[in-house]
């Protein structure tokens, strides 16, 4: 094996050479025996099998060096790559596996155990070298590996003190601006990345933060294609899969965060990068991962090791019956961790802290959003199915689920979501729930026996009062009120109260979390709901704000005397912050709702069709807030966040049959966006 300083001295040697280019050979001429030379000669010496035999070898680095006597540019840049190579052999053959004996017990230790002392030089005059042979990609890539493995590889157990250790990890990240945006996947190679995050803890923040700090200046992100696409993206996701252990400290990062800030978009990327990870190690090949690398990924528990069996509920068919189980549960109390309990000297932790904690169910299923959407649904759904509601009135049972039994699993898995602590408050919010699930019912019930009444001795006919449509308004007023009011205040007003866990506090107290339960009245009800209601739901899950009702008096058939009528919301009534929240939240509602339907429809005809029905409905809404957007936008906001709109509306508006109603007002507000690029 060569020696630390042999390998620093031909370092050197290079990048004198690099620096002073053919200066260098008319300088050796002149000296009998060059330090370059002996460098060369001690590293072939330790790399030669032969050492007693003088000519294994020698003839081939003698014609090499006999070679920098010319002046040629092509035989200079021939020095160079023989250099690097050599540097390269030098570095990966000094990697060792040897066995340890202490007392009976042996140890298998692997690594780079005769560099440790001088690493850190070793690393900064690479760093110097690899500045130099910027413009040659495939040697600066070679050397660039070569120095980062065998540093990564260098054994911790002769590094005699933690300060020569944290000197080194120092000197590694110095390299990480040389690391390329998507690392060449091997299948017998550790992608540099993962090195680097073993080596430099903070560089792995670091990675996980840039993709937070993007999310959050272009909210118009739609983050599972994104995390496919993007070629940095895609890396970090495969590197993520490829280090289980990692992926462990990723999402509990992002969970941590996400309880100190409750943002929404901190929650969307957690939830989008559990998915990833799901997909990932159920098709690797998709994702570029070799096949032999593939066949080594281990299986889903080693990714999520305390919830194996609530993973497969979450990860499988968006049911009735699947969701009852999950209400089940979550109603059985919470365990405390095994490791908690083992451990005697461990001071006893709160149950609400426990509840929060990223290895519990709670912290699992809430990177499943689709599941408290799904939820919200079956809230309002009356039993149905989602194809069952589709199809209007084909069934009133969904899945052979008992409807009670339905909705009060709905309220069980909500009211657990928005408040994992088992106490009065899950319990009254459970019990609110369902109470506000049965104004749906008992309007509706009204409404259907007022509308088989007479007047005058004649029957109303049922064309004219649109089956329900005229007393529909008030349905959504009371709903959305009575949820206000009764659910939304009261949780907040209880949290306050009770002085809970400021994370669960800050995190879900009147936030898109909270509001997004009403979301279910949109797809889940088994009546039509008018544009109009659609807005003042969309407005309030989006801002926590419920839009104004106004009466008018319309004479006719078409609005019956006296009865109340929701005002179409203005553009100008909107700020630049809430037609942000505005229309991610009709991008994410149809992306998932395209999740729940496909293991919620038999044909995917009737799936599409159902998802037309809500984009058709919710498209006004989007329209008003991109025109608002449109309006607000000036030169210092850039472009970035119109340019990513405008792409997310192309993708938004492509999918399935074309409507003219549906397509009408989005061609006039992509064609704005599109002016506005044409003007840059």
């Amino acid at each position: 094996m060569s020696s630390p300083s042999a390998v620093a001295d031909l370092l050197a040697a290079l990048a004198y050479r690099l620096q002073n280019g053919n200066r260098v050979v008319e300088e050796e001429l002149e000296q009998s025996c060059s330090s370059l030379g002996l460098a060369i000669s001690e590293l072939h010496r330790s790399l030669t099998l032969d050492i007693g035999g003088e000519d294994s070898g020698i003839r081939v680095l003698d014609a090499a060096i006999s070679l920098m006597c010319f002046k040629a540019p092509q035989v200079f840049d021939s020095a160079i790559e023989y250099l690097v190579q050599t540097i390269v052999c030098v570095l990966s053959s000094s990697v060792n596996c040897k066995v340890l004996r202490y007392r009976n017990d042996e140890i298998l230790q692997f690594g780079s155990s005769n560099l440790p002392h001088c690493s850190e030089e070793l690393i900064e005059i690479s760093k110097d070298i690899i500045d130099k042979l910027g413009a040659n990609g495939r040697l600066t890539t070679l050397l660039f590996q070569a120095v980062v493995r065998s540093a990564a590889s260098t054994s911790c157990s002769v590094i005699a003190h933690r300060n020569s250790v944290d000197r080194r990890n120092r000197a590694v990240s110095k390299l990480l601006a040389y690391l390329p945006i998507e690392s060449s996947i091997e299948d017998h190679e550790t992608p540099l990345r993962i090195l680097f995050w073993y080596q430099d803890p903070l560089s792995f923040k670091e990675d996980i933060s840039r993709i937070l700090k993007d999310v959050v200046e272009r909210p118009f992100l739609c983050l599972k294609k994104e995390l496919f696409e993007s070629a940095e993206w895609r890396d970090i996701v495969i590197c993520l899969a490829l280090s289980p252990s990692m992926f462990i400290n990723a999402r509990a990062l992002l969970h941590k965060w996400f309880l100190l800030t409750g943002l929404a978009t901190v929650f969307e990327l957690l939830a989008a990068l559990v998915s990833a990870i799901v997909d990932t190690i159920s098709r690797p090949s998709l994702w570029g991962i070799p096949m032999q690398l593939a066949s080594l990924l281990p299986f889903s528990d080693a990714y999520f090791p305390f919830q194996c069996q609530f993973l497969r509920i979450l990860a499988g068919p968006f049911t009735s019956n699947s969701l009852v189980m999950l209400a089940h549960t979550v109603s059985v109390p919470f365990a405390v961790h095994g490791r908690q309990r083992r451990d005697t000297n461990c001071k006893p932790t709160p149950a609400k802290f426990q509840a929060l904690d990223d290895k519990t169910e709670w912290a699992l299923a809430i990177n499943f959003p689709e599941w408290f959407y799904f939820a919200s649904v079956m809230l309002f759904s009356e039993g149905n199915s989602l194809e069952n509601i589709h199809h209007r009135y084909t069934s009133q049972v969904a899945d052979a689920c008992d409807v009670e039994d339905l909705s009060i699993g709905a309220a069980t898995y909500i009211a657990w979501i928005l408040n994992p602590v088992k106490g009065t408050i899950q319990e009254s919010l459970s019990k609110s729930l369902i109470r506000v699930s049965e104004i749906c019912t008992q309007k509706r019930c009204c409404s259907e026996a007022h509308s088989s009444e007479t007047i005058t001795g004649k029957r109303k006919k049922r064309d004219r009062l649109d089956s329900g449509k005229l007393k529909a308004s008030s349905i959504v007023e009371d709903l959305v009120r009575e949820f206000h009011s009764k659910v939304t205040s009261s949780f907040s007003y209880e949290l306050d109260s009770r002085k809970t866990h400021p994370s669960l506090s800050s995190g879900l107290r009147n936030n898109f979390l909270v509001r997004s339960v009403v979301v279910g009245v949109l797809i889940g009800s088994p009546y039509s709901v008018t544009d109009e209601e659609c807005e003042m739901v969309l407005h309030y899950v989006a801002t926590g704000k419920v839009l104004a009702i106004k009466k008018s008096r319309i004479s006719g058939f078409k609005q019956a005397k006296g009865c109340p009528k929701l005002t179409a919301l203005l553009s100008n009534e909107i700020t630049k912050e809430e037609a942000i929240e505005g229309a991610r939240l009709v991008f994410n509602l149809t992306d998932t709702l395209e999740s729940m339907c496909v293991s919620s429809f038999e044909a995917e005809e009737d799936a599409q069709e159902f998802i037309n029905q809500f984009k058709l409905r919710s498209s006004k809404y989007l329209v008003k807030c991109i025109d608002r957007l449109i309006q607000l936008h000036c030169e210092e906001d850039g472009d970035t966040i119109l340019n990513d709109l405008h792409i997310r509306l192309l993708q938004w508006t492509i999918k399935g049959p074309e409507d003219p109603q549906l397509n009408e007002d989005l061609d006039i507000i992509t064609a704005k966006l599109t002016c506005i690029f044409s003007l840059v």
